[in-house]
């Protein structure tokens, strides 16, 4: 009777130990490897001439985090007549920003 009560004993403080030891062995990943936040929804103000472009708002890494860098107009250059966008691309290191390029 003494041992079923020692076994029942150990069983219940194994089951209030577990989630403990299990915890240490979770593992996340790091921020270098997770994407950005989803684009923010921006309102496009009215163009200040037909000469200028929307250049969308895009996050960028500081660091451990992502910032908001809000869009703007830019005139369009010369030779030029579009405005191709950034986009994050996945490596094995993690998101990486490409930048965009006029077209």
């Amino acid at each position: 009777m003494k041992t079923m009560k020692m076994r029942v004993k150990l069983v219940a403080l194994a089951a209030l130990l577990a989630p403990v030891f299990l915890s240490a062995c979770t593992v996340t990943a790091p921020a270098t490897t997770q994407g950005p936040p989803p684009a923010r929804v921006e309102v496009i103000p009215a163009a200040p001439s037909v000469r200028h472009v929307w250049i969308p708002g895009h996050y960028v890494r500081r660091g451990r985090n992502y910032r908001w860098v809000n869009g703007y107009y830019r005139v369009v250059p010369p030779r030029y007549s579009a405005w191709a966008p950034g986009y994050w691309r996945q490596t094995r290191r993690g998101s990486t920003w490409v930048d965009g390029r006029w077209r």
